[in-house]
Protein backbone atom coordinates (compact mmCIF):
# COMPACT_ATOMS: atom_id res chain seq x y z
CA UNK A 1 0.00 0.00 0.00
CA UNK A 2 2.73 2.55 1.03
CA UNK A 3 4.50 2.21 -2.95
CA UNK A 4 1.17 3.57 -4.09
CA UNK A 5 1.67 6.95 -2.87
CA UNK A 6 2.24 9.75 -5.11
CA UNK A 7 1.91 13.21 -5.96
CA UNK A 8 0.08 14.97 -8.61
CA UNK A 9 2.96 15.09 -11.30
CA UNK A 10 2.63 11.07 -10.47
CA UNK A 11 5.82 10.42 -9.20
CA UNK A 12 7.02 8.08 -6.06
CA UNK A 13 6.69 10.60 -2.93
CA UNK A 14 8.27 7.71 -0.50
CA UNK A 15 11.15 7.41 -2.98
CA UNK A 16 14.14 7.01 -0.54
CA UNK A 17 12.34 6.70 2.76
CA UNK A 18 12.97 4.68 5.18
CA UNK A 19 11.29 3.20 8.03
CA UNK A 20 14.52 3.58 10.11
CA UNK A 21 17.63 6.11 10.37
CA UNK A 22 20.08 3.44 11.24
CA UNK A 23 20.08 0.19 10.95
CA UNK A 24 18.08 -2.08 14.28
CA UNK A 25 20.41 -3.75 16.15
CA UNK A 26 19.38 -7.49 16.72
CA UNK A 27 21.79 -8.13 19.98
CA UNK A 28 20.44 -5.12 21.11
CA UNK A 29 16.88 -5.77 20.74
CA UNK A 30 17.91 -9.55 22.20
CA UNK A 31 19.31 -8.20 25.11
CA UNK A 32 16.46 -6.18 26.04
CA UNK A 33 13.85 -8.42 25.48
CA UNK A 34 15.37 -10.81 27.25
CA UNK A 35 16.09 -8.52 30.03
CA UNK A 36 12.27 -7.10 30.26
CA UNK A 37 11.08 -10.40 30.20
CA UNK A 38 12.79 -11.30 33.66
CA UNK A 39 12.23 -8.36 35.46
CA UNK A 40 8.58 -8.44 34.43
CA UNK A 41 8.34 -12.20 35.63
CA UNK A 42 10.15 -10.95 38.66
CA UNK A 43 7.62 -8.00 39.26
CA UNK A 44 4.81 -9.95 38.96
CA UNK A 45 5.84 -13.01 41.41
CA UNK A 46 6.29 -9.71 44.13
CA UNK A 47 2.55 -8.38 42.52
CA UNK A 48 1.18 -11.46 43.37
CA UNK A 49 2.88 -12.19 46.56
CA UNK A 50 2.49 -9.11 48.39
CA UNK A 51 -1.10 -8.37 46.51
CA UNK A 52 0.22 -4.98 45.20
CA UNK A 53 -2.44 -4.59 42.54
CA UNK A 54 -1.75 -0.95 41.80
CA UNK A 55 1.43 -2.08 40.16
CA UNK A 56 -0.65 -3.68 37.04
CA UNK A 57 0.31 -0.41 34.90
CA UNK A 58 3.83 -1.46 35.51
CA UNK A 59 3.27 -4.82 34.85
CA UNK A 60 1.68 -3.69 31.19
CA UNK A 61 4.50 -1.78 30.75
CA UNK A 62 7.02 -4.20 30.77
CA UNK A 63 4.76 -6.28 28.50
CA UNK A 64 4.76 -3.49 26.11
CA UNK A 65 8.30 -3.51 26.22
CA UNK A 66 8.68 -6.81 25.61
CA UNK A 67 6.85 -6.61 22.65
CA UNK A 68 8.39 -3.68 21.59
CA UNK A 69 11.75 -4.92 21.80
CA UNK A 70 10.48 -8.18 19.69
CA UNK A 71 9.23 -6.43 16.73
CA UNK A 72 12.86 -4.27 17.01
CA UNK A 73 14.29 -7.57 16.61
CA UNK A 74 11.88 -8.92 13.66
CA UNK A 75 13.00 -5.51 12.09
CA UNK A 76 16.90 -5.79 12.32
CA UNK A 77 16.45 -9.10 10.63
CA UNK A 78 14.58 -7.52 7.85
CA UNK A 79 17.05 -4.99 7.16
CA UNK A 80 17.34 -3.05 5.14
CA UNK A 81 13.56 -4.35 3.75
CA UNK A 82 11.70 -3.41 7.16
CA UNK A 83 7.78 -4.90 7.00
CA UNK A 84 5.47 -2.04 8.40
CA UNK A 85 4.00 -4.26 11.16
CA UNK A 86 6.89 -4.52 13.08
CA UNK A 87 7.91 -0.76 12.94
CA UNK A 88 4.30 0.41 14.22
CA UNK A 89 4.91 -2.47 17.05
CA UNK A 90 7.78 -0.92 18.48
CA UNK A 91 7.53 2.30 18.12
CA UNK A 92 3.97 3.03 19.71
CA UNK A 93 4.92 0.34 22.46
CA UNK A 94 7.91 1.58 23.13
CA UNK A 95 6.64 4.84 23.60
CA UNK A 96 4.03 3.61 25.62
CA UNK A 97 5.32 1.66 28.11
CA UNK A 98 7.18 4.48 30.06
CA UNK A 99 3.92 6.67 30.95
CA UNK A 100 2.78 3.07 32.65
CA UNK A 101 5.85 2.27 35.01
CA UNK A 102 5.73 6.52 35.49
CA UNK A 103 1.49 6.01 36.64
CA UNK A 104 2.91 3.11 38.63
CA UNK A 105 5.72 5.04 40.33
CA UNK A 106 3.13 7.70 40.86
CA UNK A 107 0.56 5.61 42.42
CA UNK A 108 3.37 4.21 44.70
CA UNK A 109 4.27 7.74 45.68
CA UNK A 110 0.88 8.77 46.99
CA UNK A 111 0.98 5.26 49.36
CA UNK A 112 4.21 6.64 50.75
CA UNK A 113 2.93 9.77 51.31
CA UNK A 114 -0.16 8.91 53.06
CA UNK A 115 2.27 5.85 55.10
CA UNK A 116 4.33 8.59 56.74
CA UNK A 117 1.65 11.43 57.55
CA UNK A 118 3.48 13.69 54.70
CA UNK A 119 0.23 15.37 53.28
CA UNK A 120 1.56 18.67 54.65
CA UNK A 121 4.68 19.04 52.47
CA UNK A 122 3.13 18.36 48.98
CA UNK A 123 2.83 21.33 46.99
CA UNK A 124 -0.60 19.18 45.47
CA UNK A 125 -3.05 17.86 46.97
CA UNK A 126 -2.33 13.60 47.36
CA UNK A 127 -6.13 13.29 45.86
CA UNK A 128 -4.49 15.06 42.54
CA UNK A 129 -0.79 13.70 42.17
CA UNK A 130 -1.62 11.03 39.81
CA UNK A 131 -4.23 12.53 37.91
CA UNK A 132 -2.41 15.45 37.58
CA UNK A 133 0.71 13.51 36.68
CA UNK A 134 -0.52 11.14 34.50
CA UNK A 135 -2.29 13.94 32.67
CA UNK A 136 1.03 14.89 31.74
CA UNK A 137 2.51 12.24 30.49
CA UNK A 138 -1.05 11.57 28.15
CA UNK A 139 -0.01 15.38 27.30
CA UNK A 140 3.59 14.70 26.51
CA UNK A 141 2.34 11.61 24.46
CA UNK A 142 0.52 13.16 22.56
CA UNK A 143 2.84 15.84 21.64
CA UNK A 144 5.36 13.23 21.03
CA UNK A 145 2.80 11.41 18.38
CA UNK A 146 2.20 15.14 16.84
CA UNK A 147 6.17 15.56 16.36
CA UNK A 148 6.27 11.96 14.56
CA UNK A 149 3.68 12.94 12.33
CA UNK A 150 5.17 16.02 11.24
CA UNK A 151 8.41 14.33 10.45
CA UNK A 152 7.11 12.92 7.45
CA UNK A 153 8.90 13.89 3.95
CA UNK A 154 6.07 15.05 1.99
CA UNK A 155 3.08 17.31 3.10
CA UNK A 156 -0.22 15.36 3.34
CA UNK A 157 -1.46 17.91 1.10
CA UNK A 158 0.46 17.05 -1.43
CA UNK A 159 -0.22 13.05 -1.41
CA UNK A 160 -2.51 11.28 -3.43
CA UNK A 161 -3.38 7.63 -3.51
CA UNK A 162 -3.26 6.24 -6.38
CA UNK A 163 -4.04 2.38 -7.71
Amino acid sequence: MLHQLSDRSGSNVLEGFKLYRYNPSLAAAIIFTVAFTLTTMLHTYQMIRTRTWFYIPFLAGGVFEMTGYVGRAISASETPNWALGPYIVQAVLLLVAPALFAASIYMELGRVVMMVDGDHYLFVRRSWMTKLFVSGDVISFLMQSAGEFDDRPVSSTALLLTE
